[in-house]
Formats: structure tokens, sequence, C-alpha cells
């Protein structure tokens, strides 16, 4: 039996402000690590995007460039996506915020119950002189 839990990105730093999107997963209920809990919002926002429930990814895993709109914006699979916001994590593009506590080790087991605060974080380098 799983957890359903709101994961919330907040990418600070845009033209626009802030962007807040939250998305609703199913997590293990015994434990889980970094690496699933992005793989899973990651497979849940892509499914959500095949069913039209909306537009895009969140963004967490996206280059500055491509949530300016500088440079163009293409989905890819499935497997490829859940690398590409992996690989973000671990290259510190990204925070992980469980109830008010930075999460850095994607191997770290997360046990969080169904009021757990899950966030993601991203914030873009300032442009300009």
């Amino acid at each position: 039996m799983g957890i359903r839990l709101t994961v919330t990105t907040h990418i600070f730093g845009l033209s626009t402000g802030q962007r807040t999107v939250p998305v609703s997963v199913v997590v293990p209920a015994a434990g889980f690590s970094v690496w699933e809990l992005i793989a899973r919002k990651i497979e849940q926002e892509l499914s959500e995007c095949a069913d039209r429930q909306r537009p895009s990814l969140s963004g967490e895993a996206f280059s500055p460039e491509e949530l300016l709109g500088v440079a163009p914006l293409a989905l890819h699979s499935l497997r490829e996506e859940i690398e590409r916001a992996q690989r973000a994590f671990a290259a510190r593009e990204f925070m992980v915020v469980i109830d008010n506590q930075r999460v850095c080790d994607p191997d770290e087991v997360l046990v969080v119950k169904p009021d757990t605060c899950v966030e993601f974080i991203k914030i873009l380098p300032m442009v300009g002189g």
C-alpha cells in the first residue's frame, strides 16, 4: 500500500515571477529513496501531459534557457526524463526539501506521512549586470 503525497515544484527567477506547480504522487509507505521520489514525480507528470491534464513537466530539470524560452523545450521518453531529472538533482540544479529539511543524498531513505511537505526548489541565476 502506498501514500499519496503532493509534491510542489517552486521555480524562482523567471521573468514572469515565481512558478509553483503541484503534482500528486503515490509513494511506498515503507520508505523509498530520493531517486524513486524523482522517478515517480516525473512518471506522474508525463502521464498527466499525455492525458492533456498539464501542458508540460514542472521544470526543475530544465535548463535556465529552456525555462526562459530561449531554447526549445522538447519532452523525451519516460526513462530519459527521469534520468535528466536525476542528473539535475545530482548536479544540484534543484533541491529536494522534505518538511523544511533539505535532502542532499539521493540514496537517503525517506519515510513520510500523508501530511509530509515535499518541495522541489529551483533558483535560476540572475541575469544582467
